[in-house]
């Protein structure tokens, strides 16, 4: 589907994704800063790109390490070039998407003390300043569907998580996240975060403060959405 932040109940289906090789669906997309192109993983861990105008997908490649869990996000660190993959299992992987290694990073965990690990239902995950330079600085921002809040994950590769503040919504259902980057010629000045909450009765867009977690109501989806990727560089 593609939609308006401000309409997500305008939302028009595009087609349904094809061409999947060894996997049934999307668990979650992401656009590269690096290309600008769509890519999405698989549930078995194909990694491939996707045609925003076709809905047709290709595989490039294959994860190295098999996902572990039921709900998932990803976002590319565009400072490295690497895909971040959260799931509600406590996994944390980096992988690179031209070659499919994939690095085991430590297991989602609260800073303590104590120190908890693994930290389960955490299934949204989102870096700030998306851009190609490489020098700017970015954070990786999670949601827990379990605590309700969104939390910074620092050091990324640790998994420690500590958070900024509570949603003041209920994000126990399916959680969908990205952080758009406005620009400046090629470099980020700013972001704007959004999630989508799904339950059994609708998917719903809210605005997300990073800073205190708080989400607002954008309004529902007509169909459920599983995770949303904003395309860069618009206006």
């Amino acid at each position: 589907m593609c939609f308006d932040t401000e309409n997500p109940g305008g939302a028009v289906t595009i087609a349904v994704l094809d061409g999947f090789d060894g996997d049934s669906r999307v668990v979650g997309i992401n656009y590269r800063p690096a290309d600008g192109v769509l890519y999405g993983l698989g549930d078995h861990g194909g990694v491939y790109t996707v045609d925003a105008d076709s809905a047709s997908v290709s595989l490039v490649g294959r994860l190295s390490v098999p996902l572990e869990g039921a709900r998932f996000d990803v976002d590319f660190n565009p400072t490295v070039d690497r895909l971040r993959i959260v799931s509600d299992s406590g996994q944390n992987l980096r992988a690179n998407v031209d070659d499919g290694m994939t690095t085991v990073d430590g297991a989602l965990n609260t800073v303590g003390p104590p120190v908890v690990s693994p930290i389960t239902g955490v299934s949204g995950a989102a870096y700030t300043n998306n851009d190609a330079d490489t020098a700017t600085a970015t954070t990786l921002f999670d949601i827990s569907s379990t605590t309700d809040q969104v939390v910074i994950q620092a050091p990324a590769n640790s998994g420690s998580l500590n958070p900024t503040g509570t949603l003041g919504v209920n994000a126990s259902g399916g959680v969908g996240f990205d952080i758009y980057a406005f620009l400046d010629g090629s470099t980020a000045v700013g972001n704007e975060a959004f999630s989508v909450f799904s339950s059994s009765r609708a998917s719903r867009l809210y605005g997300v403060d990073l800073l205190t977690g708080r989400a607002s109501e954008v309004g529902a989806f007509p169909r459920q959405v599983v995770d949303l990727a904003i395309p860069p560089a618009q206006g």
